[in-house]
């Protein structure tokens, strides 16, 4: 009679650590999109420099 009674909380904090993971998962990607975000953005501009610099326009 005990044992589903251990099993139960078990199972609701497995779910309540579940969705408190999924929470920190949603922030991690978050932050993630930012940095893609700048990083695709330096690139970009990185490459543009290089363009100028190799057609003459800049020293």
């Amino acid at each position: 009679m005990v044992a589903p009674l251990i099993w139960a909380g078990v199972a609701l904090g497995g779910l309540y650590l579940g969705g408190k993971a999924m929470n920190e998962v949603g922030e991690t990607v978050d932050g993630t999109a930012k940095l893609v975000k700048w990083a695709t953005a330096g690139g970009a501009l990185y490459v543009s420099y290089r363009a100028l610099q190799s057609g003459g326009v800049l020293k």
